[in-house]
């Protein structure tokens, strides 16, 4: 199974991160969950920058 890396960063500055940072990253485990990521980040108000990594 793969596992991907998901790292969104906001262009705006706004809190993405729940402790307060700009950038937060996130494990995700199956490609049907990555891509409801990356679609709902295409959305977000905060301007996301998306990336993604595949680690295995």
């Amino acid at each position: 199974m793969p596992k991907f890396k998901l790292t969104a960063t906001s262009r705006t500055g706004q809190k993405v991160n729940p402790l307060g940072g700009s950038t937060d990253s996130v494990t995700v485990y199956s490609q049907a969950d990555l891509d409801r990521r990356v679609k709902a980040a295409k959305t977000d108000p905060r301007d996301l920058d998306v990336k993604v990594e595949r680690l295995s």
